[in-house]
């Protein structure tokens, strides 16, 4: 009853990783796989809802 009224815990599989540490673990593999610099800007700002540009990415990535 409680989930119903949205007052239970949400289910793990639900809850979404936006942490820095996961972006920036997205972006080194995503820069070892040879993608794009407007490659890693898509997903990241689809994923972690932040907008980067080429020099932002670049700093990230180092």
């Amino acid at each position: 009853m409680a989930k119903a009224f949205g007052t239970g815990q949400p289910e793990a599989d639900v809850i979404e990783n936006r942490s820095l540490a996961k972006a920036l673990a997205v972006l080194k593999d995503m820069k070892a796989a040879g993608r794009t610099w407007n490659e890693m800007a898509e997903r990241v700002e689809r994923e972690f809802g932040t907008k980067l540009d080429k020099e932002q990415l670049k700093a990230l990535v180092r």
